[in-house]
């Protein structure tokens, strides 16, 4: 819905039930919903080998560190779909944002 808010000529030719999802929309979605706004979204796509990191604009701060680890989802794109990639069986939480950008640099 906030793709099609954001672009409502893209209905039905670019976004919709038979139409593939990118990535990309995350940024419409992150920036636009309130409860989705304090999510950062890593993308690992394992066709090109690249990481695309979306943040949202409410991501919390530096005073609010404790919910860093919590709010970065990490998923990856194989053709045709996303897999959500959890921690090891165990551990609670992943990496914070910070961690993760780290590592990748």
């Amino acid at each position: 819905a906030a793709v099609i808010a954001a672009h409502p000529d893209w209905g039905g030719n670019r976004v919709g039930e038979d139409v593939q999802a990118f990535s990309d929309f995350l940024f419409f979605v992150l920036d636009s919903h309130a409860m989705l706004s304090e999510l950062s979204v890593a993308v690992f796509d394992s066709v090109s080998g690249a990481v695309e990191i979306y943040r949202g604009k409410h991501h919390p701060g530096p005073e609010r560190e404790a919910e860093h680890r919590a709010n970065l989802l990490n998923v990856r794109y194989v053709p045709g779909h996303y897999q959500a990639l959890v921690p090891p069986l165990g551990e609670r939480y992943g990496p914070t944002l910070a961690e993760l950008q780290k590592c990748l640099e």
